[in-house]
């Protein structure tokens, strides 16, 4: 560590995203609020966390930081990702390339890889796992390389890829008594899996599962990934790769960085497979951060590229001014692509409809299949005190609830519940308190009971909602609050 650049390399990422962490008041698109719930209650939510969205590497890695709340977690995530640029410089040391110390910044600012180095998922702990078994391959030590390329199983399992490739790797160098560990990561699992639902099966359905899962979105196409190679890595990062690349060939090096070359080769495939709608193998969808897994090796190959290129750079003044250039691409392009986690407007507007409601009606259980509902009220996805997921088995249990229905809610990403509009219009029992629309996106809060249909609403012209007085419109669309005389087109406060 007492090589000032490498110092100051880690000190400006680890600067950026702070101040990124520091401006976020939302999550990672998508995927990182359920994450983080389910690692904050993971033992709350233990039956549901044997589901192979889940990951349990992830999920309990993250445990004990989710307890402290979301801005600690995404510090603590930024810490694994400095961990993983350290790891990765020492790496390029023992592969004697020159100016090593620039794959910090190299694989630090590429742009995906920075945009999920503070997020609670499995991606950066991931490429951490493989870059230290990496390392631990060329220290000449099989034994831990073979059992950490396993457990990235944990985490994203299509990159237990690079355990089988470790694996073929120990089998030709005929190390013959280390091999069963290749099995280490899915045995963990199955293990686990096996002890919360106590059915050794669990495991094996759950993936039978996951490979039928449709596409809440289009797929991608074949080239997608190809394609966006200068969006996942950064364009100098590119530029370089490909100038290592040359490089690594003219000098007769392609064994020194075989590895390298068929994980970032096989990762692409793999994820192509999954995520290609002409193939509809799984419900993957194509993300760009599938592929940033391997954006430590891609920085290595980049050094190497830009190595070559600062040697023959001979006037002092000309190099400095060359790297100066390199650095500030590098900064330039990060800083332009990424930017701290805000709430979307559509997000924005479940926060305030939720906290509309727990105010109002705090007594009455409120379903909704959106995360960003269980994130406001602090309880798990799964279920929690006067929270329930939207589902059939849920209405029955809850005969008199509110109900947050948006666009996403007839059709989530890993459950089946049919609840559409036109279903939820439809039922008599439900009778429709708000209605929003933003772009192309629809909510609708939702008042149910069991005992009092629509019909009998009507006749009676008013309605109890938690001891609230509620005098209906015609159409049963709007509520008009009894104290206040006017249409509310907020929600009421009765005083």
């Amino acid at each position: 560590m007492r090589n000032p650049l490498l110092i100051f390399f880690l000190g400006v990422v680890a600067a950026i995203g702070s101040v990124w962490i520091l401006q976020s008041n939302g999550f990672y698109p998508i995927d990182e609020c359920a994450h983080f719930l389910y690692s904050r209650f993971v033992l709350n939510a233990l039956p549901v966390t044997v589901q192979t969205w889940h990951r349990p590497g992830r999920l309990w890695l993250f445990a004990l930081p989710a307890q402290l709340g979301h801005p600690f977690t995404m510090f603590f995530s930024l810490a694994l990702f400095l961990c993983l640029l350290l790891i990765t410089y020492r790496i390029a040391t023992l592969m004697d390339i020159k100016h090593a110390e620039w794959v910090v910044i190299l694989t630090g600012l590429q742009p995906i890889l920075f945009d999920i180095s503070y997020a609670c998922l499995a991606e950066v702990p991931a490429a951490l796992l493989i870059a230290l078994s990496y390392w631990y391959h060329l220290k000449g030590r099989p034994g831990w390389a073979l059992a950490i390329a396993s457990a990235v199983f944990l985490f994203r399992f299509e990159m237990y890829v690079f355990a089988v490739l470790m694996f073929f790797v120990y089998l030709r160098k005929r190390e013959w008594k280390i091999l069963p560990l290749v099995l280490l990561g899915p045995l963990i699992w199955i293990g686990s899996s096996a002890i919360i639902s106590g059915d050794v099966m669990t495991f094996f359905r759950e993936w039978s599962n996951f490979s039928h899962l449709g596409k809440y979105v289009p797929g991608v196409s074949v080239t997608y990934y190809v394609e966006n190679l200068h969006t996942i890595f950064g364009f100098a990062q590119v530029v370089l790769f490909v100038v290592g690349v040359i490089s690594i060939v003219r000098a007769k090096k392609s064994a020194d960085f075989g590895i390298l070359f068929c994980i970032i080769a096989i990762n692409i495939i793999v994820n192509t497979l999954a995520g290609a709608e002409v193939f509809h193998w799984t419900g993957s969808i194509g993300e760009l951060r599938y592929i940033a897994v391997v954006g430590p090796f891609v920085g290595i190959v980049s050094v190497y590229g830009l190595s070559e290129v600062l040697d023959r750079v001979k006037p002092s003044w000309a190099q400095l001014a060359l790297s100066l250039l390199v650095f500030g691409a590098l900064v330039f392009n990060c800083t332009l692509t990424t930017h701290p986690r805000r709430w979307a407007n559509y997000d924005q507007i479940v926060i305030n409809m939720t906290k509309a409601m727990r105010s109002e009606y705090p007594d009455l259980t409120l379903l909704s299949n959106n995360c960003i509902v269980a994130y406001v009220m602090d309880v798990p996805p799964s279920g929690g005190p006067h929270f329930g997921k939207l589902d059939t088995d849920m209405l029955k249990k809850y005969p008199e609830c509110l109900i947050l229905w948006d666009s996403f809610s007839s059709n989530p990403r890993f459950d089946k519940t049919e609840m559409t509009k036109e279903k939820m219009l439809q039922d008599t029992t439900m009778v429709l308190l708000e209605r929003y629309n933003y772009s192309d996106a629809e909510f609708l809060l939702l008042y149910r009971n069991t005992q009092v249909t629509r019909h009998s609403i009507a006749g009676a012209r008013e309605v109890q909602v938690s001891g609230h007085l509620l005098i209906l419109r015609e159409d049963f669309l709007t509520l008009q609050c009894y104290c206040t005389g006017p249409i509310c087109p907020n929600y009421c406060s009765m005083p």
